[in-house]
This record gives C-alpha cells, structure tokens and sequence, in this order.
C-alpha cells in the first residue's frame, strides 16, 4: 500500500510535468451539435426525446476540437475542489451514501409529507460527449491513465489527480451483490451497457427536470412539502419494481458516465413545494422542485452499518432505500415500463 501511495503521485507529476513543458493534445472527436447527436438518437430510439443529461454534454462551438479555455475554466471551478471525501462518495453503490441525508424511505413520497431536500450536485454537466470512436479507442481505466491525461491536455496537477480519483472509482469493486458497473465514455457506450443489464434494445431514457439547479440542493434549514407524486414505473395503484439502469455523471476532461444497475427498482417523478417560513429568511432555492426518485427495494445486500438502518428501526432487506437523481443523472428503463 505504501508503495501504490507513493506511486501514484508520482505518476501524476510525471504527466503534469510532461503536459507542462509543452506536450500538445491529440484531436479528439467530440459530437459538434445536438443535431448530430439526434440523428443518431433517432436511429436507435425512434421518436423519443433525448433527456437533458444527455444534451447537456453538446460539445462547445468549436466544433471537434477542445475548447481549452472552456476546459480549463471547468477545471479551475470543479477539479481543484476535488478532495477525499468526493473520491470516497464516487466508490459507493450510487455514489451517495457517503452522505446518509440524501437517503430516504419510500413513505416519503406522498403527497402531504414533508422533508429536508437534498439532491446532490451534478458533475461535469457541461464536459463533452466523444464519438463513439474515440471512446473505445482508450479503455477507462488507470492502466491507461497517460494516454487519457494526453488525450485531454492541456492538465494542470490538480486535473489529473481528479481523473485518477475518477478512474480508481471506475475500477472499485460492485459495493452491493448482484450490481452491475461500468463507466462508459459515449452515449453509444451508455446505451449499450443498459441494452444488456435490461436484456432489452426497447429502453427509455429520462432524466430528472430542469427544475433542478446544476449545484443541487440543501435544505437543513427549510421544509419542502411533496405535492404531487406521479408512478414511473408502471403497475397499477402500486407501483411494479422493474430492472432499471442510473447512469451518474462524474469529474472528468470529457463527458463519463458511472452507469450501474441495483435492481429492482421502482421510480417516482416527485413534485415539491418550498415551505415558506416567516421566522427564517428564505435562501435562493427554487420555489417548485420535479425530480425523480429511484427507490431500491432489495435491499439485503446493502451495507449493514449505515445509520439509515438506524433510524428507520430496520434492517437491510426489510425496506426500501430511496434518493433523487441529480440534474445530470440519466436513468434508462424499458420502454414498456416507463
């Protein structure tokens, strides 16, 4: 472990060194335009709309090179934020139960009752899509960490810690038995990787609403009160747990997915109000919150340690582990479910 410790900054300063003294990028391929990305789209999803996760990856306008100073102001927001805690929440099931808060039972979703949001931030919502090409041409994985680091230069130090910390997340072993885990590179790859955990190429994709601000929210201080819950799912008055893929955007150069599959599923779009208090001056959240809601409901294969367990009274197994899907999280069902 010392050694692996001591290897891995200094792989990173070797690549850092090397990019700095004025190693040039190669030209990666990113799709130019929504258009392009639709045609393809229409080709495998027939007149069905593609979710704003996805759209939201579009390469910058200069078409199928690199915007660098695009990039780098990326970077200089998000990757020099990048700490141990976010390398310790991207190795979980859904990359959220580091921070138990952003669990929930499923009784939460009706209407009437009320709760403390919290939706995670969306990662890398702007870094672009690769043709498919290009996203297969370098497997995701630390063992090609240098031609990764190559492929997306310029990249400062704290960059390409951020990509290895990705990188190690891709390849952490499954958290929950049964999972399956991959990070795709390009919405070929994604769609391929749920065409096989569903065992079907008839899928809808969604992704949770625009209401949904880029940097999520948190509210420990005011209450927010779910008026209206719609099934995703089908299956009468309640709702049939399905096989469902969630695919998580993360910290990288170019858009990466981490797509996993912790079935079965059932899935809400949850409609919810700001609680207005007198007393507490209301902070800049959004008035009408409408996000999906992904609830696991075999859950013996979780973590016995968490304090949710705790809370709710029970164990692993014997209830539902719920949480909304963060504005750049694209989930994939089949279409004859969804």
């Amino acid at each position: 472990m010392g050694v692996l410790l001591f290897f891995v900054p200094l792989l990173v300063a070797m690549v850092s060194a090397a990019l700095a003294m004025g190693a040039e990028g190669m030209t990666v391929p990113y799709y130019a335009s929504a258009s392009e990305l639709n045609a393809y789209w229409q080709s495998v999803f027939p007149n069905r709309t593609i979710p704003s996760a996805i759209l939201d990856h579009i390469s910058t306008p200069s078409g199928n090179e690199r915007n660098v100073k695009e990039q780098e102001h990326y970077w200089s927001v998000q990757s020099d934020q990048l700490n141990k805690e976010d390398a310790k929440i991207f190795h979980n099931w859904a990359h959220l139960i580091a921070s138990e808060k952003l669990l929930y039972p499923e009784t939460t979703f009706t209407p009437g009752s009320k709760i403390n949001l919290y939706i995670d931030r969306a990662a890398a919502l702007h870094s672009a899509w690769l043709r498919p090409d290009s996203a297969d041409s370098i497997p995701i994985s630390r063992k090609n960490f240098n031609d990764i680091v190559t492929m997306s230069a310029p990249v400062s130090n704290s960059m390409a810690h951020g990509m290895w910390s990705t990188l190690s997340s891709c390849e952490h072993p499954r958290e929950v038995a049964g999972e399956q885990k991959a990070c795709v590179a390009s919405v070929e790859s994604m769609h391929g990787f749920a065409a096989s955990a569903l065992r079907t190429n008839d899928l809808r994709a969604l992704s949770t609403s625009l209401d949904v601000p880029e940097e999520g929210i948190s509210s420990p201080s005011h209450m927010y009160r779910v008026a209206a819950v719609r099934v995703v799912t089908a299956g009468g008055a309640k709702p049939a747990a399905v096989d469902t893929v969630t695919c998580h955007s993360m910290s990288f150069p170019f858009a990466l997915f981490y797509c996993h599959a912790v079935n079965p599923t059932r899935i809400y779009e949850v409609t919810l109000q700001k609680e207005e208090t007198a007393a507490v001056p209301a902070p800049r959240r959004p008035a009408v919150v409408r996000a999906l809601a992904v609830c696991h409901v075999n859950t013996s294969g979780f973590d016995p340690t968490l304090k949710y367990w705790v809370k709710l009274g029970v164990k692993p197994g014997e209830a539902p582990v719920c949480h909304f899907l963060t504005r750049g999280d694209v989930l994939w069902a089949p279409a004859s479910a969804a």
